[in-house]
């Protein structure tokens, strides 16, 4: 092979992840044509800030400085429009869209001539199927119902060239595609080939699979030496589904909520700098007497408190506050510059988790914060979750809605509810066992959360009941909204053994009018029987009696 020959390769991935540049450009200006229409929230900011932490990682290999720049200052604009007073502040956000303006007529102006750059970007990555045909088109199919995006692959120079259009979320590939053992060798000479180009670009998730009866130790390990992260025998169109939708809907990192309670703006300041600059969301507080407003409205997960302050002491303040079950279990810091053991000890011991002593280097704080978040979340998912479906259970989606409530009417704003209850389900059970009951449940729960917003809450209410928030939502939209997932959700293909079969729900949906929060979930049961009464598989509005 000649000395040019070697170079093509090379040349040609480069182009390859220049492009990716180019198109990871497209993600972010397209992501913000669609955000900056509606106010800000600190969710959509972070995602924000999530593609644009992967355009650096791009561009620090296959972008230039000038570009490498101003993706750092976008970045650093973001963190700063994540603090809740800054969320839509207007002159921080016209500052933000004149850089995101400008990084598009840098980048973009002068590459999108070149007719060799796809110019239809997905808004999420697809999922690679290199599969037989017949399995390919379903899977196709039940993933639309999804709004996942698939791409079937050919063949392997079909693999390829799709690989240089798109960036893939994962993988679905059988052990056998296009020859025996070949579809592993492909996935494993492609991982190879992308290491050695870019050894900390992200890739897709690989997930192996065979049709045989069983899969031998050795194709097993073949499997795994390729990057497999599962191998699956026989799989069901559903299992594959579930297989791909945590990697196809990954959710950038959400930053710790951080409240920060000091009478000295000064230190307050240091303490946000902090963990602002650690990627972290924060409020300041300075009044003490403030400070159970400002948990409610914050949301906080993490209090840093000082120890001294006019009116109490913060030992008092974190006695106040855990006595109110909803804050039991949220981490309360103290950052003073007492060094008595015995005061921090008591201090300790009336609520406070960790005692921190001024003055502090920034890392440590950062570090501490950071660490005693994890962990409250993990404790606090154990306890909020459902434990098969992941959704908030039912204590905490009925306290959710008490609480979306009563903003609605502190803010004059609508918010709806929604009973959601499977069609025939002991029926299911009955026929096919509760194992297979519990994945329709499973697949249920998957598809709200694919199909609603972010925004709203999802709850498994109990058995085969599930429960839904739509905030900002008025009854007529939210009627639509459920009657569109209701419709899909029906057509979606289930499997037991060798038999397929598919399954419907109703639904009861009913509007806060701002004095029925206590009658709110009866109502929307009425709704749901109607439409049990209507023949199932419907959608009803609660209407009450003239």
């Amino acid at each position: 092979m000649s000395h040019t020959e070697k170079e093509q390769p090379t040349d040609a991935l480069r182009r390859h992840f220049a492009n990716r540049v180019i198109n990871q450009v497209r993600v972010i200006l397209n992501r913000w044509r669609i955000m900056h229409r509606q106010p800000l929230t600190s969710e959509n900011v972070e995602e924000l800030r999530y593609e644009t932490d992967l355009l650096i990682r791009r561009a620090q290999r296959f972008g230039g400085k000038p570009l490498l720049d101003l993706a750092h200052d976008i970045e650093d604009q973001l963190i700063v429009i994540q603090q809740p007073e800054l969320l839509n502040d207007e002159a921080s956000l016209t500052r933000l869209h004149a850089s995101i303006y400008q990084l598009g007529e840098n980048t973009l102006r002068r590459n999108d001539r070149d007719h060799d750059v796809d110019h239809h970007i997905p808004h999420k990555k697809p999922v690679f199927l290199a599969v037989h045909s017949e399995l390919a088109n379903k899977l196709t199919e039940q993933l639309n119902h999804f709004d996942i995006t698939s791409q079937v692959v050919k063949n392997h120079e079909h693999f390829q060239q799709l690989s240089r259009q798109y960036e893939a979320s994962a993988f679905i590939v059988d052990i056998h595609f296009q020859g025996d053992g070949q579809g592993i060798e492909l996935l494993q000479s492609w991982a190879k080939q992308r290491t050695d180009d870019a050894p900390n670009e992200p890739r897709g998730a690989m997930i192996f699979i065979t049709n045989e009866h069983s899969a031998s130790l050795p194709q097993r390990l073949a499997a795994c030496r390729a990057g497999g992260e599962r191998f699956l025998v026989r799989p069901a169109v559903p299992q594959l589904i579930r297989s791909v939708e945590k990697y196809y809907s990954a959710t950038p990192f959400e930053p710790y909520k951080v409240l920060i309670m000091d009478d000295s703006r000064s230190q307050a300041l240091f303490c946000e700098k902090a963990l602002t600059q650690a990627g972290m969301i924060t409020h300041v507080v300075t009044d003490p007497m403030k400070i159970l407003h400002a948990m409610e409205d914050f949301e906080a997960e993490i209090i840093v408190m000082d120890m001294y302050m006019p009116g109490c002491t913060g030992t008092e303040l974190a006695a106040v506050i855990r006595q109110q079950a909803e804050y039991l279990r949220l981490p309360i810091i103290f950052l003073s510059a007492e060094d008595d053991k015995e005061i921090q000890l008591h201090a300790m011991s009336q609520g406070g988790d960790d005692f921190l002593t001024k003055p502090i280097d920034p890392a440590h704080l950062a570090t501490t914060v950071q660490n005693r978040g994890q962990r409250a979340r993990v404790l606090n998912n154990l306890i909020v979750r459902d434990s098969l479906t992941g959704l908030f259970n039912h204590t905490h989606i009925l306290d959710r809605l008490q609480q979306a409530c009563r903003r609605a009417k502190e803010n004059n704003t609508q918010v709806c509810f929604a009973m959601v209850d499977i069609d025939f389900f002991k029926k299911v059970n009955d026929n096919y066992g509760h194992p297979v009951g519990d994945k329709v449940i499973s697949a249920l729960s998957l598809f709200l959360k694919q199909r609603l917003r972010k925004t709203d809450s999802i709850g498994r209410y109990g058995g085969e009941e599930f429960a839904v928030i739509l905030p900002d939502t008025k009854g007529a939209d939210a009627l639509h909204v459920m009657n569109d997932i209701r419709e899909v959700f029906s057509q979606l293909e289930h499997s037991a053994a060798d038999t397929e079969f598919k399954v419907s729900f109703s639904c009861g949906v009913c509007s806060f009018t701002g004095d029925n929060s206590d009658s709110i979930i009866e109502q929307a049961d009425e709704a749901l029987y109607e439409a049990k009464r209507q023949g199932r598989n419907n959608v009803q509005l609660y209407l009450p009696a003239s």
